[in-house]
């Protein structure tokens, strides 16, 4: 499973730990029991990983989908610091890592810049 989150948002790491969690959740609860499993099986991994703008998440959804992934979607309430329904975080999977890898292989892992 990895979660995509928009670096260009420059979120605090408590937001940031909201956003990846509600993608996680997301996407464990919303996938078919059987890739739950094998996921599972294959060891539950969760990446992290940073992406720059609305543009790239919309890309790797559809890239992402087309590959027969999962992929689930975070839009923010806007209560706090981003706007309302601003697109944070993109998870994709749950699913056997070597899937996962073929839509996120080329992304960093999330940093905050230093």
């Amino acid at each position: 499973l990895a979660v995509v989150a928009r670096s260009d948002l420059s979120m605090s790491a408590g937001k940031l730990a909201a956003q990846v969690g509600h993608a996680v959740h997301d996407a464990v609860t919303n996938v078919d029991p059987k890739k739950l499993e094998a996921w599972e099986e294959d060891g539950s991994m969760i990446v992290v990983l940073q992406a720059e703008g609305e543009a790239s998440l919309v890309a790797l959804e559809r890239a992402a989908k087309k590959a027969g992934l999962e992929a689930s979607d975070v839009r923010d309430e806007g209560l706090t610091e981003v706007e309302s329904e601003t697109f944070t975080a993109l998870a994709i999977g749950p699913d056997l890592s070597a899937r996962v890898d073929a839509v996120t292989g080329k992304l960093d892992v999330y940093r905050e810049d230093p």
